[in-house]
């Protein structure tokens, strides 16, 4: 992670060097809003660069493209849309099996010894 301050670092310097040139000959309202916003641009960059360089570790590391990372990323996300649909629909389920019997829907969880956390 010391690479990755020391880049941010270096982007920022540079791209404040480049700022305090342009500002100097600047003397609108402005001056001080623009170099407030290019300071942050060149912080977000350098943390850009640094994120981009630790995926990419991170994907050397576990042996993965990033097209097979997306993948990954895109199978799991649909299990968890199917998992989150599937307990929507027990949830509603119980809801009206409480109702036909006239029980609130803790005591249908813990009639079916299911934990109303889950």
């Amino acid at each position: 992670m010391d690479g990755d301050n020391e880049t941010r670092a270096k982007t920022a310097e540079k791209a404040g060097a480049v700022l305090d040139e342009a500002l100097v000959f600047d003397d609108s309202p402005e001056k001080e809003q623009r170099a407030e916003l290019a300071a942050t641009i060149a912080t977000l960059k350098g943390d850009l660069e640094a994120q981009t360089k630790a995926r990419d570790a991170l994907l050397a590391k576990c042996s993965l493209t990033m097209e097979q990372a997306r993948q990954l990323t895109d199978e799991h996300i649909d299990r968890l849309h199917r998992y989150n649909d599937i307990k929507d629909a027990g949830q509603m389920l119980f809801g009206k099996l409480a109702e036909l019997k006239g029980k609130t829907v803790k005591d249908i969880y813990n009639e079916y010894s299911v934990n109303i956390e889950d």
